[in-house]
């Protein structure tokens, strides 16, 4: 069976919808693999050991190196999050100053979903300050 000029127009198209699809797929795993997925990894060994090991990867340290460097960078990322205190708590002191005068503008059945969205809001924002 011969195939039609307009067979052939619709294999190219499937085709060029194919690899279009195939070269979408492979460039998200990459920008997942390559962007997203460090984020995703500095809650399991914290912050002291995501640091590490993107400091030892860019540095090739050796072992002696890494174990000398860890306390420094512990103690460092302790005061920085101690600095940090005065700051965040300053900002929740804004947010909710702001968010009441929000929650005046809102509808009953908004309010309670700004109360989700607020919380969301919160829960992110200590896993990421830790505060």
């Amino acid at each position: 069976m011969a195939l039609t000029s307009k067979s052939k127009m619709a294999l190219a198209g499937a085709g060029i919808f194919l690899a279009g699809l195939m070269v979408g797929a492979v460039g998200t795993a990459l920008v997942a693999k390559y962007h997203i997925a460090p984020l995703a990894r500095m809650d399991r060994p914290g912050a002291a050991g995501f640091f590490m090991d993107r400091l030892s990867m860019a540095l090739k340290l050796d072992d002696e190196q890494r174990r000398g460097i860890l306390p420094i960078v512990e103690e460092t990322l302790g005061r920085v999050g101690q600095a940090r205190i005065p700051c965040l708590q300053a900002e929740d002191q804004a947010v909710t100053a702001g968010a009441a005068r929000i929650r005046e503008q809102l509808r009953p059945e908004q309010q309670s979903r700004f109360d989700e969205f607020l919380a969301k809001t919160k829960e992110r924002r200590r896993k990421i300050f830790g505060y």
